[in-house]
Order: structure tokens, then C-alpha cells, then sequence
């Protein structure tokens, strides 16, 4: 039998995000607990399940805060292109968060401009539409976005990136 974790036992939470049957109940406990439950949600960025991973990045999207800035940084480097992609989205997007914290440009825009060169897709397809959200505060990124319009080896990543650059 399953013994559900207790309320403020959030790693217990984050652990519950590996079964398929329990993880909305554990993503929607540990989003209603907010900052409470973020330090185990940035250790979730450690656990062995991509899946884990992956949505603790999608938490961390509504709820970063200062401290998780350096994890979700290194998120970008995850082997799993899903985690990668929602990092970049999550370090980019002003629309999804529930504080005030807004990761300054020079945090992750550097990496994201390097992973406009992954051998994976979908990593590249993350790294235009986060530099897309930011290209207009910074010149650098309409460079970087214009040479993926350029020689990205995919048409629609390529169509994507000119898209973007044009906001």
C-alpha cells in the first residue's frame, strides 16, 4: 500500500513526480506550496528520471527564484533535450513566472547562443525561441538568431530563427 507523503516533506513530493499515476498530484501539491518546496524542487534537477527533471524545470519556470538561477544554468547542459529545451524556455520567459525574479541576460544568453549549434533539434529549436524572447534587449542575439536563419542544417529551424529575428 502507498503511503502519501506528508505535506511539507517536499523531496518525498519531488521523489512522487516519478510515477506517471501520481505526478500531477505531486506537481500540483508542490506548486501550491510555492518557495516552500523550491529547494527540493531544485534538487529534483539532480534526480536519475528525465522525467523528474523535466517537470521540475517546468516548476522552477513558475517559481524561480535567485538561489535556483545557477541550477536551472546548469539544466542547460542536461542530456535530455526535453530538460534542456524547458530550461531555456524557463530562464527566458517573463510570462510564466509567479515572483519577481527575472534572470538577467548574461546568466544564460551566452549558453543559449552556444546551443544554437547542438546536434539536437529540439535543443535548437529551445535556443531560438528563448533568444527570440530576449532580442530585443540585446544586439548580440539578432546576430546569433540571423546566423541560424542562415546555416541551421534544418529548413524549419532555419524559418523559425528568421521568424524570431524579426519581433
Amino acid at each position: 500500500m502507498r503511503t502519501i507523503p506528508s505535506g511539507s516533506d517536499f523531496d518525498a513530493w519531488v521523489g512522487e513526480l516519478a510515477s506517471s499515476q501520481r505526478r500531477r498530484g505531486a506537481k500540483l501539491h508542490l506548486l501550491a506550496a510555492g518557495a516552500r518546496a523550491v529547494p527540493a524542487i531544485r534538487g529534483g534537477l539532480h534526480h536519475p528520471s528525465a522525467e523528474v527533471r523535466r517537470t521540475c524545470v517546468s516548476l522552477l519556470d513558475k517559481l524561480l527564484d535567485d538561489a535556483a538561477l545557477p541550477d536551472l544554468v546548469a539544466a542547460l547542459d542536461d542530456a535530455d533535450a526535453e530538460v534542456c529545451r524547458r530550461a531555456l524556455h524557463a530562464l527566458a520567459c517573463d510570462q510564466c513566472k509567479q515572483g519577481a525574479c527575472r534572470p538577467a541576460d548574461d546568466v544564460w544568453v551566452p549558453r543559449a547562443i552556444e546551443l544554437l549549434a547542438d546536434p539536437r533539434p529540439d535543443v535548437r529549436a529551445g535556443a531560438i525561441d528563448a533568444l527570440g524572447k530576449a532580442s530585443e534587449r540585446n544586439m548580440d542575439i539578432g546576430d546569433a538568431l540571423v546566423g541560424a536563419a542562415s546555416n541551421d542544417p534544418d529548413a524549419g529551424l532555419r524559418s523559425m530563427a528568421r521568424r524570431v529575428s524579426r519581433r
